[in-house]
């Protein structure tokens, strides 16, 4: 694991966008997958004047990591956050952005796998150690894409609101991101200071599922100095 510590929030996500930038120049088909949260807002910001209407990258392909179907609706919470923060303002189009839903997510990891693979991947770390849709307590370490019922996470984040048209979260397992060739977790502000420090100090452990990532064989993270405001930098060089 590299872990890089920027003076800001701006440095921190002008370091992620270089990483993705200098991926998506690749003169064949690349495939991304992107975070929505308030994390990448300022990335997405810096981006859109690069990406926006470019032709060099128009054999960029986007996958969305994890989603909470509406039983009623053809598209879920991640995906119009996405549209709202990266995808239109970029210009995007649709059929560039791959989704996981109901009838396709049991395959969805075939599907990563026959396009060539995720090349990088840009995550945010939960408050409560969560990474994609793989929380506390409830994250099978041995698993790719999977289901699971909302009223099991509402079990082990009680704070959850109801969510009776979204009665299941569907996201790509542990497994699935030991397969992408760049992981990139972006972590900014004191309120993650914490649930940080436990991430990189802890052990592999169930109630911090994000430390699970620390296996990984290309696993770049990029903080701000507030994340970074609690850890022991002495040992964290022991570690």
């Amino acid at each position: 694991m590299k872990l890089i510590i920027e003076e800001n929030e701006q440095k921190m996500s002008e370091s992620a966008m270089f990483i993705l930038l200098g991926a998506m120049m690749q003169d064949k088909r690349v495939n991304i997958s992107l975070t929505s949260g308030r994390s990448p807002k300022t990335m997405y910001d810096m981006m859109i004047p690069y990406v926006k209407d470019q032709e060099k990258f128009k054999d960029v392909e986007y996958y969305l990591f994890d989603e909470n179907p509406y039983i009623d609706k053809i598209h879920g919470p991640n995906w119009n956050d996405m549209q709202e923060l990266f995808f239109q303002p970029a210009n995007i189009p649709d059929e560039r952005v791959h989704i996981m839903n109901n009838d396709n997510w049991q395959d969805y990891d075939n599907q990563i796998r026959n396009a060539g693979g995720i090349d990088v991947m840009v995550i945010g770390l939960g408050y409560d150690g969560h990474f994609c849709g793989n929380c506390p307590r409830c994250t099978p370490f041995d698993s790719y894409t999977y289901k699971i019922k909302f009223t099991d996470k509402q079990a082990v984040n009680p704070g959850y609101a109801d969510r009776p048209t979204q009665p299941h979260t569907l996201t790509m397992g542990p497994k699935s991101l030991m397969r992408v060739k760049h992981l990139v977790m972006i972590v900014n502000g004191k309120e993650k200071a914490e649930i940080f420090k436990r991430f990189l100090e802890e052990p592999i452990n169930q109630d911090v599922p994000a430390t699970i990532l620390k296996l990984h064989p290309n696993f770049t993270v990029i903080c701000d100095q507030d994340a970074a405001s609690l850890i022991d930098r002495d040992k964290l060089n022991r570690l």
